[in-house]
């Protein structure tokens, strides 16, 4: 029973130090924050193959294109 409780405590305590440090970041830290844990849980797998449906119907330069919208949207900030 006392190696359940000293368990708990652990959690707990590392429940409060995570949620202590969030608490010092702004909205917009938070959300990014979210968003990674969010991605931790994604299956990949299953991502990856949805994607490979489309390998070879998009022309490499409007591949770029994609990318350097995706770059400029990383650039702005949402507060």
């Amino acid at each position: 029973m006392n190696e359940t409780i000293n368990i708990s405590q652990k959690n707990l305590n590392l429940e409060n130090m995570i949620s202590n440090q969030i608490s010092k970041l702004n909205e917009y830290q938070q959300f990014k924050l979210l968003e990674f844990i969010n991605s931790l849980f994604l299956n990949k797998k299953k991502e990856t193959n949805n994607l490979l449906k489309y390998f070879g119907f998009i022309e490499k330069n409007e591949l770029e294109l994609m990318k350097n919208a995706i770059l400029d949207c990383e650039k702005m900030r949402f507060f």
